[in-house]
């Protein structure tokens, strides 16, 4: 089973609601929810991942990054920065202590501001 396929199944189950009820509200097939679920089918196109979040109540970034999807939002920042390709390359190496001061950073929580 895939990191999605359990994810799926444990939140759809966490938040009872049936194979067909997901199906009938994403607009899929039921047995595609039961094929993704048993990791017999890859996860489905990011329009339709968003509409599970949005019916099982969670963050849409988890489950497409468990899908092991990169957000439509996040390629076109990707692709338009010619200097964040090499940084991604690089931050495969940056600390846990490195990320933290690179959230500070984003956050606007630098020091000495």
């Amino acid at each position: 089973m895939s990191d999605f396929g359990e994810m799926l199944k444990s939140l759809r189950k966490e938040r009872k609601v049936s194979q067909r009820k997901l199906a009938e509200l994403v607009g899929i097939d039921f047995t595609y929810i039961s094929k993704i679920e048993s990791g017999t089918m890859d996860p489905p196109a990011e329009d339709k991942i968003l509409k599970i979040a949005e019916v099982l109540d969670v963050d849409s970034d988890t489950l497409i990054l468990a899908a092991k999807k990169i957000p439509s939002d996040f390629q076109k920042v990707i692709s338009e920065n010619e200097e964040l390709p090499a940084f991604l390359r690089k931050a495969q190496n940056i600390s846990p202590e490195q990320w933290k001061a690179i959230h500070r950073i984003v956050d606007g929580n630098v020091e000495g501001e």
